[in-house]
């Protein structure tokens, strides 16, 4: 796999050449004490050489690392989430490695319990799923991830802290879009600066140049993991020498951003111009979201997954489309609805990823966000946008 240098200041490009062992030529004060937080990208040789470097040198080091982690994760305004595919924790005095923790760490207690000088923030790859949802506006989708970055910035800048953010490296242009690579880097570049934080430009230095499908087209292997990590981390070690005395800033409209009802609208108006089959309503009935359902259905459209390594995680939701043939309990007035499926579980498919079109089934449906945990899951949506449609999935018995 190729890296390629990143465009940067003659600062950068001359501490990309020092030698590993003086990376960190050391701390520009004896207190710097530094919380790093990482997703899956962090789990191996990436965390380890930036984490192993750091404490080298003398910083006091906290690392919390979680697979599959989001902002969603991290913020306290959302709820504990659980990680199910590996979770890392080291500090000075203690490092632990778990397949599985109940409730991944909020970044505000953290920030909290160890007080540090710096934050550093490897996330990112977790966030073009909401990027490119279908179950919202793209306007939508832009000011969520927008919104998840400022809060995080938000809380570190209140602190006290400085922020320096990790953005994703690049993905296997199959797997996710160069268009979209790049358009959730500048979200987080424009978002990170409006509080004076500082970030890396993974992109600018590494290309993913492993076989996808036969790989997941975002996890690197060692070697260039560890060539990523060095890049980051003589760019940290510039930045900590030319910016120590640099404050955070938090802007004055530091409120977590939010979706205008308006724009939402005029946006669902014109979609909904642009969808050939709308789903009607039966007349003078209205649908209670909250309740559960209970169906004859046929399957009319899948969302699928071709190659396992399709889905990073363990377990992935793939959204069906029915029709309903027959309404059990005489409460659903629609004459279609989506399904989240449970279509890969531990790296398996399950029976419904198998189902075929015109297939019949009765299920009991109950709201997507009945099940919090699920959001945690991969989730495969490649439906024609519709946002009349609720997302239901099974009852969990």
């Amino acid at each position: 796999m190729k890296m390629r240098f990143p465009s940067t200041s003659i600062f950068r490009l001359f501490a990309l050449f020092l030698p590993a062992f003086v990376l960190f030529a050391g701390p520009s004060s004896a207190a710097d004490r530094v919380l790093y937080l990482g997703d899956s990208l962090s789990m191996g040789a990436f965390g380890k050489t930036i984490d192993q470097n750091m404490r080298e040198a003398g910083l006091e080091v906290y690392t919390v690392v979680a697979g599959g982690a989001s902002p969603y994760y991290w913020l306290k305004a959302y709820q504990p989430l659980p990680c199910t595919i590996g979770f890392w924790e080291k500090t000075p005095s203690s490092d632990r490695r778990l397949g599985y923790v109940r409730a991944v760490p909020k970044l505000e207690d953290l920030i909290a319990e160890h007080e540090p000088n710096v934050v550093i923030v490897q996330t990112g790859i977790n966030l073009y799923a909401t990027l490119r949802s279908r179950r919202r506006p793209k306007s939508d989708n832009i000011n969520e991830v927008r919104s998840l970055i400022d809060q995080m910035c938000k809380s570190i800048a209140e602190s006290g802290a400085k922020g320096y953010w990790v953005l994703p490296p690049h993905s296997h242009e199959k797997r996710y879009s160069a268009s979209l690579q790049n358009e959730l880097a500048t979200i987080m570049r424009e978002t990170v600066k409006e509080y004076n934080g500082a970030v890396f430009e993974s992109q600018k230095c590494t290309k993913f140049t492993d076989p996808y499908p036969a790989t997941d087209g975002i996890h690197y292997g060692p070697i260039e993991a560890r060539q990523w990590a060095s890049r980051v981390v003589s760019d940290f070690n510039v930045y900590m020498k030319i910016n120590s005395s640099y404050a955070s800033k938090v802007p004055l409209r530091a409120t977590p951003i939010k979706v205008s009802p308006q724009s939402t609208a005029a946006f669902l108006a014109v979609e909904k111009s642009k969808i050939n089959e709308q789903v009607e309503p039966v007349v003078n009935a209205k649908l209670d979201p909250n309740q559960p359902v209970e169906l004859k259905l046929r399957l009319v459209a899948k969302s699928t997954i071709q190659n396992l390594n399709e889905a990073p995680y363990r377990h992935a939701l793939g959204v069906f489309e029915y029709e309903v043939v027959k309404d059990l309990r005489g409460n659903y007035p629609l004459k279609k609805i989506r399904v989240a499926h449970g279509v890969v579980f531990n790296r398996r498919f399950t029976s419904a990823a198998r189902r075929k079109i015109g297939d019949e089934i009765a299920l009991e449906l109950v709201p997507l966000s009945k099940y919090p945990n699920l959001n945690t899951w991969h989730t495969v949506d490649s439906l024609r946008a519709n946002f009349d449609l609720p997302l239901y999935t099974p009852r969990l018995n």
